[in-house]
């Protein structure tokens, strides 16, 4: 798994969990349940983490229009 997004807040990044998941990419978001009980750890914890495979990782940073790293 890789991560390939973070957001500060956890809504944006259901909505984006949601688009790959749409497209058939398995996704995990990490710290989302920390973020979701205390918002206010999100700057501290560096927001809600989208990780997908490594393999779809090109894919998925293209649905999202995300640029690479």
């Amino acid at each position: 798994m890789v991560v390939i997004a973070e957001f500060a807040q956890l809504v944006k990044a259901d909505l984006a969990k949601a688009r790959l998941e749409a497209e058939g990419i398995r996704v995990v978001l990490l710290d989302a349940q920390t973020i979701s009980m205390s918002p206010f750890y999100s700057a501290a914890l560096g927001g809600v983490k989208l990780a997908v495979a490594d393999e779809d990782a090109a894919r998925a940073r293209e649905i999202l229009g995300l640029t690479e790293e």
